[in-house]
């Protein structure tokens, strides 16, 4: 349900490496650093905000993993992602972030659609409601 992509390397040498990604989007975006532990998000996007319908971020560095389900779901999966990378994470789909190491990332999305279209469930208390449907 989550779709993740790797970013496309364009070039490497001594200097490092290059990578090309696309954004049809514009405006205000949050760079997030995150340390190794670290915990993001418990909420899901109700499709308010045209920057939340889908959430994207791209991983930059580091390594985390997505805890995820759909609201009409039973089970929270677990998917890791390294960095480079896209994460696309569609409305009505709870989900946490979880940094494995420091990890840096940039949502293309603003702290304003944050606040418009965000629902916050704590995990525990998704998981009580997920095992009520189970």
């Amino acid at each position: 349900m989550i779709e993740i992509t790797p970013v496309s390397l364009q070039g490497e040498d001594e200097r490092g490496s290059n990578y090309m990604w696309n954004s049809q989007r514009t405006g205000d975006f949050m760079l997030c650093y995150r340390n190794a532990g670290s915990s993001s998000g418990q909420h899901y996007h109700e499709g308010h905000s045209d920057n939340k319908n889908p959430e994207i971020m791209y991983l930059f560095s580091g390594t985390a993993e997505i805890h995820w389900c759909p609201l009409d779901g039973d089970a929270i999966v677990i998917t890791e992602i390294k960095a480079p990378c896209r994460v696309e994470i569609p409305i009505l789909v709870w989900h946490q972030l979880i940094a494995v190491t420091d990890c840096c990332f940039i949502e293309l999305n603003s702290m304003d659609d944050v606040r418009k279209d965000s629902v916050r469930v704590w995990r525990e208390d998704f998981e009580k409601m997920i095992k009520v449907k189970s």
